[in-house]
């Protein structure tokens, strides 16, 4: 049990140190990552199509869906780590002390940008944030209650 919860202490800090340190970036750093992002998967697109498309469009087009995207998905990693540490402990409220840190952090995070170079804190970033982390505090919730009512039903079988 101390075991996982170092694990998942150490994973949680990773994942904040990565989100951290993506927000540090200035505004053209941060810009020129998510653009290199696009051009890979044009660049795959195009391979297994054998279609060339116009790459300034589509990553124009793809650019801020792909930098929401990446908010939503890091911090739904964020709250699987944390949800998971905190399923180990005695705690109640389990899903809202996991929500709940998850959007403290978020909302540092965007305090953060705020004093980076063409960077903005932005409050949609944050419930972007938010809604990944109880996305995947959810999807475990659902699923450990599934193996809960399966592993009864099998007892159940087995009376």
């Amino acid at each position: 049990m101390k075991t996982k919860k170092i694990i998942y202490i150490l994973l949680i800090i990773l994942c904040m140190t990565t989100i951290y340190l993506f927000s540090n970036k200035n505004s053209i750093s941060s810009n020129n990552t998510s653009k290199k992002l696009v051009n890979s998967i044009v660049t795959v697109y195009e391979s297994i199509t054998n279609q060339k498309i116009n790459r300034n469009q589509i990553t124009n087009k793809l650019n801020y869906p792909i930098r929401k995207l990446a908010h939503y998905s890091v911090y739904f990693i964020l709250g699987i780590f944390i949800y998971k540490l905190i399923l180990l402990t005695k705690y109640r409220y389990k899903e809202a002390i996991t929500l709940f840190l998850c959007l403290i952090y978020a909302s540092l995070d965007e305090c953060h940008q705020l004093y980076i170079s063409g960077r903005t804190g932005q409050f949609s970033d944050v419930l972007i944030d938010t809604l990944g982390s109880l996305t995947a505090i959810t999807f475990i919730y659902l699923l450990n209650k599934l193996r809960k009512n399966n592993s009864l039903k099998k007892q159940n079988l087995t009376k």
